[in-house]
């Protein structure tokens, strides 16, 4: 009898993994302390993806996110702001994801398809989250600076949290 490798799969983990990077890209945008802050928190979140260790990836995609709302809050773009913030929860969501499902299934079980979904899930959860978010600042901000789009989303990140 074959037993388990209990490690993260692939597709999940190499989603998260990209958009950490997409969020090491957005935040060097607005400030290098962000951009180093990310790539702090980018590489915490591949070493929990490479060793399976669930707290690791949280904690490099709550770094990620802290690394937006820095960047935010130094001059970042408003549109560049929401990208790098829901790449962010796509990190922390794929991340999570790939880690829980190596432990449960194992790495040898083909769940290929149970992954696409996710990320096409996650992705489009994330495009909806965007477009209502940077909607909120065009039409109803009234020409105000981009920290109320970072606070806008650090309401929307607690509101998830609070729902899981």
């Amino acid at each position: 009898m074959n037993e388990l490798t209990r490690r993260p799969t692939l597709i999940a983990s190499l989603g998260a993994a990209l958009a950490a990077v997409i969020v090491v890209g957005a935040t060097a945008v607005g400030s290098p302390a962000g951009a180093v802050l990310a790539v702090v928190g980018t590489a915490s979140l591949v070493a929990g993806l490479v060793w399976g260790i669930t707290d690791a990836t949280d904690a490099g995609a709550g770094l990620l996110f802290v690394a937006v709302v820095l960047s935010g809050l130094q001059g970042m773009p408003p549109e560049v702001t929401v990208v790098g913030a829901i790449a962010a929860l796509v990190a922390l969501d794929l991340g999570r994801s790939a880690v829980e499902l190596g432990e449960q299934l194992g790495r040898e079980t083909d769940t290929r398809r149970l992954e696409g979904v996710h990320v096409v899930s996650s992705l489009s959860v994330g495009l909806v989250a965007a477009t209502l978010g940077y909607g909120v600042y065009v039409f109803g901000g009234g020409g105000q600076p981009a920290g109320g789009v970072v606070l806008l989303l650090l309401a929307v990140v607690f509101l998830v949290a609070a729902l899981k």
